[in-house]
This record gives structure tokens, C-alpha cells and sequence, in this order.
């Protein structure tokens, strides 16, 4: 533990110098002197990453626990000093903040050191796992053990599998809707209490982590986006290692094509012909991934589109593609393909690309871009961000519609012209599920560029205002737009926010757990 506080001189708001260092002592002697820092370099770490360097929200401290008595111990300390704590898994859920608190002099709880897989059932096909532990490290688990088991990741692997579902992040297999196969919390509560939800409330219960729901309210959701509660373990759902994986690629040349595209893919998730998360994505936002924008458009201001269509033939991208994968024994995925091609040839100038590989087969033998959908974590995506070179950044703005093309092609026409008058590239890609479609509108700039990264976040504002007026709300968003997206969930005065304030002060009277944290503030702050 470095000297105390660190040289910006920042305290929990209340707090004299005295009254902190007395609560970091505290805090050390709970958790470990070499656990408890103050140090400008740590705290760095745990700021919004896609920022200009010492702007953003700071915190005072990181505390890394390594056990739930150590979680709770913390929890205890924070409330009798009226400290706002402000807790993350990894801290990775970059593009929508990193590990920044929103309260200045937060002190950040890090749970990476509590990073267990605490259990691998191959017969029920389930880990569970603590907060620490990365899609990485439960994929390297995983194959160490010969479990013929698949972890479903994000595009980029390095976070928590906690911290992502708790987040309502999605991966790309059949088990993509990570919140929807989470099954089992242990939970600290703002108290120090702990509970265990579902099965798990029941001593000995031996269905925790195989039935989503036990006797009464199921409270597992209420600890999804929420300051209610600090997930401390999860049981996660993993899919039996298939026979076959196929990864597939299909483009369509035309932008007049994604009305039909989009019916066309959302009939074949409604009868589950493809059962993963698709991903749809423009041309323009899968040439980001491939080099900077001057190497085609040095100039300033958005793409021109002659300048798009040039990029996409060099690249041989559609300007509209989606990216799929079909699992199962060899003979049914020869059989979803062939039902696939057909449902498609009426788009001219639709191309179908597919491979097939054993379920099994090593990372070497299987194309880095088709990992992810393998349940093979990695980090190829951050080279995307590198689109306006200087030193990456990106804000993502991430509207729901119904999956229809009417709704997705109203989205676009709604947020293209914000990111346009901005200056940014509109890159956007929308995640498929048979009813809905989740977008992810990404503005990529030079973090460095304080002009950039102002206006990146006053056009974020912007498209949640445009968006919210028009009927569509964000699924997950960045720290500085989380009290106007949740202004945006507005029926009956608000009713939604009102109950989660209601539900926040009753379990944490002192507010000390991450407030504002989407949008929740309780009545009293620490």
C-alpha cells in the first residue's frame, strides 16, 4: 500500500485526509496491506481507458479481496465510513466505461483475484466460477481437463464471465444470451449478508446450478445491471462439444438488400435452423478490423460512399453480411446448409461461405475470425479500434428493436446522420435473436483527441435521445449515458426507476454500493 491519498488528492466525498487513512487501515488489515493500493499507477488502471489520460471519473482506492469473507469484511468497513464502493470483475467492459466509478472518490473493489473455476460437470454440461475468472481462463480449463465442453465467449475473451453476464453481454454459440444461462448467484449484499439465490437457498441443495429458479421470487435477475449486490459465484451453462462445427459467412452485395436479409435470417432462427447469435454487420464496420481508414480515405469526416464501395470490393465484404455457425452431427449441419442456401437464393448476388471442422479441433486448425463462434476466446476486435489510428477508443451506442428489417433499416436512418454530422464512420453491426435485434453503433476515435472523444460523447447523447424519442432503448450503455438512457424508460412518471430506487434503499440504506450504477441512485448517498 503506497502512501495515502495518492498525489491528485482525491477523498470520498465526507472524508478528511484522516478519516480515509484511518478506513484504508482498516480496509488493509481485512484484506492485505499488498491488496489495498493508492498508488496514481493502479488507479489508472481502473479508469475509462478510452479517455484522454487524467480525465474521467477517478477513484480514491482499488481493493482487491480474494474471498467472500474478505468481500464482506469490505462491505462492513465501507458502510460504517459511508464509502461509496464501486465494484467490477476485470474492469474490461471497455467501450462503455472500463472500471471508472461515477462517483469521484469511489473506491473500486476488484474482484480478479478471487478467480476459481470452482467446478466443471461434464455430465450436466455446467462450471461455476467466481467473478475473477476470464472466458480465457474457463476456455484453457476447459481443454487442460479434455472436457468436451464450449464455453460461449464475446469477440473479445479477456473478460469475466461474471462481469459480462451480469452486464447482459452476449457470446456467439448456441448459448450465446449469457444472462439466460446463468443459473445460481452467491451474493454479498449491501450489508455483508450473503445469500444464495434459487436452489442454492436451500442447505445441501443439490439442483443450485441446474434449475434457474427455486421456491418464490427468482432474485437472480434483480443482481443483473443493479447495485444490489456483489455477485461473489455464478453457476454458467456450457455447450457439449459438438460432432461438427460449421462456421458460416454470408454477404449480399446491395444496401437495398437488408430488409429481405433480415427476414430471410430471422425465419431461420425462428425455427431454429440456425440456433446460434448471428451477427449482422455492415461492410465498412468489418474493413475497421482489417486496417486504418487512411489507407483508403486520408481525408476528414465520414467515409463517401463511392470510397465504401471500393473498400468493400478490395476486401470481397458484402454491404451487409452476417456472420452464423451451424453445430451438431455432420449429416444435420449438411442439411441446415443446403435448407440455408435455398432460403437465400433469391437475393442476387448472395454468397454463402461455409466450412466444417471436427468439434474438437485445436485453435491452429480452425481460421482466427472463425474462433469465437468455436467458443474460442481471443482478442482480435481490439485491432478495429485501431480505424482512426493515435491511441485507440471507442464509445459504443446500443439501441434494441424488434428483428424486423423495417426496425433495423429505422435505426440506421435514425443514428447515421448523428454519427455523420459528428464526424465519425457509422460502423454498426446488430446481434440477431429470433425476435429481436440488439445493435451495437460504434463510435471509433483517437483517445488522445480531446475534440474527438467530446464530440464521440455528445453524439452518444444524442442517439440516446434520437433513439428514445422513436422507441428505442439501449440493452447495456456507458457510464456517462447511463442517467439519460434510464431517463428514457420513462412509463408512468418513471415507474421503473422509481421501484429500483425503492428496491435500493431498502437493501442498501447507506447507498454505499456503486450508485448511479445504471441509473439507480438511492435516497441517501454515502
Amino acid at each position: 500500500m503506497t502512501e495515502l491519498p495518492h498525489s491528485a488528492g482525491i477523498l470520498p466525498a465526507g472524508l478528511t485526509t484522516a478519516d480515509f487513512a484511518r478506513a484504508l487501515a482498516d480496509f488493509a488489515a481485512a484484506i492485505g496491506e499488498e491488496h489495498t493500493h493508492t498508488d496514481a499507477e493502479t488507479l489508472a488502471e481502473y479508469g475509462d481507458p478510452y479517455r484522454p489520460a487524467g480525465t474521467g471519473t477517478r477513484a480514491s482506492a482499488v481493493l482487491l479481496p480474494g474471498s467472500v469473507a474478505e468481500v464482506q469484511a469490505v462491505v462492513r468497513l465501507a458502510n460504517r465510513y459511508r464509502i461509496p464502493l464501486w465494484t467490477v470483475s476485470q474492469g474490461r467492459n471497455f467501450g462503455y466505461g472500463g472500471g471508472s466509478p461515477r462517483v469521484p472518490g469511489s473506491v473500486i473493489v476488484s474482484l480478479r483475484r478471487m478467480d476459481r473455476v470452482l467446478e466443471v460437470n461434464e455430465d450436466l454440461a455446467y462450471a461455476v466460477v467466481e467473478p475473477g475468472v476470464s472466458f480465457e481462463k474457463l476456455y484453457e480449463t476447459l481443454r487442460a481437463g479434455n472436457h468436451r465442453l464450449t464455453v460461449s465467449v464475446p469477440d473479445i475473451g479477456w473478460g469475466s464471465i461474471i462481469g459480462n453476464t451480469l452486464d447482459h453481454g452476449y457470446g456467439f454459440t448456441w448459448y450465446g444470451d449469457h444472462a439466460e444461462r446463468a443459473c445460481g448467484m452467491e451474493v454479498v449484499l449491501p450489508d455483508g449478508d450473503l445469500l444464495r439465490t434459487g436452489m442454492g437457498a436451500l442447505t445441501g441443495g443439490h439442483a443450485w446450478h441446474v434449475h434457474r429458479r427455486g421456491f418464490g421470487p427468482a432474485a437472480e435477475s434483480l443482481f443483473m445491471q443493479s447495485n444490489f449486490g456483489i455477485v461473489t459465484r455464478m453457476g454458467v451453462w456450457l455447450m457439449p462439444t459438438p460432432e461438427c462445427y460449421a462456421p458460416c459467412f454470408l454477404k449480399v452485395p446491395a444496401d437495398s438488400d437488408l430488409e429481405r436479409l433480415v427476414g430471410i435470417v430471422r425465419g431461420l432462427l425462428l425455427d431454429r435452423t440456425i440456433q446460434n447469435i448471428p451477427l449482422l454487420a455492415d461492410g465498412l464496420m468489418l474493413a475497421s478490423a482489417v486496417a486504418r481508414r487512411d489507407r483508403w480515405w486520408p481525408g476528414p469526416g465520414p467515409v463517401p460512399d463511392d470510397v465504401i464501395t471500393r473498400i468493400l470490393d478490395e476486401l470481397g465484404l458484402g454491404r451487409w453480411n452476417v456472420r452464423f455457425a451451424l453445430y451438431g452431427s455432420e449429416h444435420i449441419v449438411d442439411a441446415q446448409l443446403s435448407t440455408i442456401r435455398e432460403a437465400v437464393s433469391g437475393i442476387p448476388g448472395a454468397e454463402l461461405i461455409a466450412a466444417e471442422h471436427s468439434g474438437d479441433a485445436a485453435p491452429a486448425d480452425i481460421p482466427v475470425p472463425d474462433h469465437v463462434q468455436a467458443g474460442i476466446p481471443n482478442r482480435e476486435m481490439l485491432g478495429a479500434l485501431n480505424w482512426r489510428g493515435g491511441r485507440a477508443g471507442n464509445l459504443n451506442f446500443s439501441p434494441v428493436a424488434p428483428l424486423s428489417g423495417t426496425h433495423i433499416r429505422r435505426l440506421i436512418d435514425l443514428l447515421r446522420p448523428v454519427m455523420h454530422d459528428a464526424g465519425f464512420d457509422c460502423l454498426s453491426a446488430v446481434m440477431l435473436t429470433p425476435r429481436s435485434g440488439i445493435a451495437i453503433f460504434g463510435l471509433v476515435y483517437d483517445s488522445d483527441d480531446h475534440d474527438q472523444v467530446e464530440r464521440a460523447f455528445a453524439a452518444c447523447r444524442e442517439m440516446v435521445e434520437t433513439a428514445g424519442r422513436h422507441g428505442y432503448g439501449e440493452y447495456r450503455s456507458h457510464l456517462d449515458v447511463m442517467d439519460h438512457v434510464s431517463g428514457r424508460f420513462d412509463f408512468n412518471d418513471h415507474a421503473q426507476r422509481r421501484f429500483n430506487q425503492k428496491i435500493k434503499d431498502a437493501l442498501d440504506p447507506h447507498g454505499i454500493l456503486s450508485p448511479g450504477k445504471q441509473g439507480i441512485w438511492p435516497g441517501r448517498t454515502p
